[in-house]
């Protein structure tokens, strides 16, 4: 018992290599990946808090040059500021040859007036000095600096007042970051809350991206790996059947060119002695082999021209029911001989078919020679014709040696033997079922197989009636 599963396991010690090389190169992947979005999500973090800072600077540059509208006039080469102010508006206007200055009266130096101005705007509320369609412009064009593309919900906090500024829908319980854009001697007196809905697929799209990568890369592998192998093993197994077919064609042929060489060399030393019908029989016996060895070329040569798509059917209108009729009384005195039964069975009903009659009655008389074959006492061989809506089905039932579900499923194949090797118990060389197949197919039907090792074996033939 040891031994087997040393045995199989020393087969299969390459698959299980290759695979947990892979699965080891494939969580090695991962452990990188789960680094690399551990190290976006603080990038991540970082952007937004840099959002943040930029953002207070950014929103009174805004509203400073919002509050004072700056226009020149061309005809007169003058120019002039309006301020606005929630305590009123006031039109200042200076000739071009004056220095300009933003919070300027004429050439007068104004720094210090416009530090009380920028001071008195920054106290009072944002939702005072812009529109939420500002503020949220001013939101996204920051976080695109930043290289965050997905849509935040956010508010601005007044003295701890939710603001007019706040996305639609937005929920103060899923808040995420929370920045202080002033405070006083009590506390803040504005706050930025912002969070993002979508925050999760923003930071792993690149990472599925890559998992998804190195998973199909990993699966390709694996895939190029077994078909490798499956190949690899389908060609020694074809190997080993090709040459258990080349000895069992030996024997096929070694035995009636022995036969034959026996009867020539009998002809020729006791010829002269011989009358009529001793001769005759010699010559029986010479023709039977002859013809033996012709039909076991015929079926190589058919296969091979099957291969080529060489081999044409010659389709006519027949009775299908007259042609089993026909390959069952070829066996009938080859079964009584051997002390066994065949019986058929026909429902009533038109069986014409269009169809090979030569190609089609070599099919069924090979899957009969095999049932008769396979059944190692007396032969109990029961055929059954019968008719659905659809097809024609042609039952083949022995109670022979059966076969196990290995063998079913190689049964079919090009050289495969039940009997391995060069053993001879039963005459053959692995072409009968794979003809029967092909021809079978070439008719537009199917055949399927049912056996129990023991108990015989059932073959089905479908033909489409139409």
């Amino acid at each position: 018992m040891f031994k087997v599963l040393l045995n199989k396991l020393l087969q299969h010690s390459t698959t299980a290599i290759l695979t947990t090389a892979v699965l080891g190169a494939l969580y090695l992947q991962l452990s990188l990946l789960s680094g690399e979005l551990e190290l976006q999500r603080q990038q991540y973090e970082t952007n937004v808090g840099q959002m943040a800072t930029n953002l207070n600077d950014r929103v009174r540059l805004h509203i400073r040059r919002k509050s004072m509208g700056l226009r020149k006039t061309a005809s007169t080469g003058d120019s002039t500021v309006t301020i606005s102010t929630p305590m009123g508006t006031t039109t200042l206007r200076w000739s071009s040859d004056q220095v300009q200055n933003l919070y300027g009266l004429g050439g007068i130096d104004t720094t210090f007036l416009g530090g009380i101005f920028d001071n008195f705007q920054s106290n009072l509320p944002w939702e005072t000095q812009m529109s939420y369609g500002e503020m949220d412009s001013i939101i996204l064009s920051e976080l695109r600096a930043q290289g965050i593309t997905v849509k935040p919900m956010w508010s601005v906090v007044e003295n701890g007042y939710l603001s007019t500024l706040t996305t639609e829908g937005f929920d103060a319980q899923l808040v995420k970051f929370n920045y202080v854009l002033a405070e006083s001697f009590f506390g803040p007196t504005r706050q930025f809350l912002m969070y993002f809905p979508r925050e999760g697929f923003f930071l792993a799209k690149r990472f599925y991206l890559s998992l998804l990568a190195a998973l199909l890369f990993a699966a390709v592998i694996l895939i190029a790996f077994f078909g490798v192998q499956r190949q690899g093993l389908r060609q020694k197994r074809l190997a080993t059947v090709k040459s258990d077919f080349i000895n069992n064609m030996s024997h096929e042929f070694k035995t009636p060119l022995a036969t034959i060489n026996l009867a020539v060399d009998s002809l020729m030393k006791n010829g002269e002695k011989m009358n009529s019908e001793q001769m005759r029989s010699y010559f029986e016996i010479i023709k039977a082999e002859n013809k033996r060895m012709n039909a076991q070329m015929e079926s190589v040569l058919q296969m091979s021209m099957m291969d080529k798509e060489e081999l044409t059917l010659n389709k006519e209108w027949m009775k299908l029911d007259q042609l089993v009729e026909e390959a069952v009384d070829h066996f009938g005195l080859n079964v009584q001989d051997r002390g066994g039964w065949m019986d058929l069975h026909m429902e009533e009903g038109s069986f014409d078919f269009f169809g090979d009659h030569t190609q089609l009655k070599s099919a069924l008389t090979n899957l009969i020679d095999n049932a008769i074959k396979y059944s190692p006492s007396a032969p109990q061989i029961s055929v059954k014709l019968s008719l659905n809506n659809a097809h024609y089905l042609l039952h083949i039932k022995d109670r022979g040696v059966g076969m196990d579900e290995e063998t079913q499923m190689q049964v079919f194949d090009r050289f495969f033997r039940a009997t391995k090797g060069n053993i001879h118990d039963v005459k053959g060389h692995g072409l009968g079922l794979s003809f029967v197949k092909e021809i079978i197919e070439k008719h537009r039907g199917q055949i399927t197989l049912k056996s129990v090792p023991g108990e015989g074996s059932i073959f089905t033939l479908a033909l489409p009636r139409k």
